[in-house]
């Protein structure tokens, strides 16, 4: 077997530039969501979005590096509060809000009541259910929160627009794979 007599100095280097073409590569951070509607008076779920590709937004994207990586003080949490809005706009990586988000009549942002991810796997269930205490129009649009309020927007996506009525359920389920 021939022995490699480049210099020690030189091979280094060429590891590392190895390394910084590996770490130019794009890996995304991908999601999907789901939303239900029950009209209660039909007794009757329907399916607003299913599986539908969710955005990261840049703050989300930081947030999660944040965490995941370089965050060296204890009591951050992630993004497991779920809120909704009758906001249009389409959701861009820039957003930080969720624009007209919903604060009433049983719809407000919630600490989703499901959390879950299987350990080995790359995976995480954020879910939660609402149950409309009054009338909504044009509920369209869904975000994750690291707070119950103001926080960090982490991940936004629309749905088909649903009205609600006292007694209507909406639901939102999001998955989110990390890479």
């Amino acid at each position: 077997m021939p022995v490699d007599t480049t210099p020690l100095a030189d091979r280094v280097e060429a590891g590392i530039s190895r390394q910084r073409s590996l770490s130019d590569q794009t890996i995304p951070i991908e999601g999907y969501y789901s939303v239900y509607l029950y009209k209660h008076l039909e007794d009757k779920w329907y399916t607003l979005a299913e599986n539908k590709k969710n955005l990261l937004t840049n703050g989300g994207r930081d947030l999660f590096h944040a965490q995941c990586y370089t965050n060296v003080s204890a009591g951050t949490r992630g993004g497991g509060c779920i809120a909704v809005t009758s906001d249009a706009t389409a959701p861009a990586a820039t957003d930080t809000v969720l624009t007209g988000e919903i604060s009433t009549n049983g719809l407000a942002r919630a600490d989703a009541t499901t959390k879950t991810h299987g350990a080995g796997t790359n995976s995480t269930l954020i879910e939660h259910e609402w149950t409309a205490s009054g009338t909504h129009n044009n509920v369209q649009k869904c975000g994750l929160f690291n707070a119950t309020s103001s926080g960090t927007l982490t991940h936004t996506g629309t749905f088909t627009t649903a009205s609600l009525i006292s007694g209507d359920k909406l639901k939102v389920s999001y998955t989110l794979n990390l890479g």
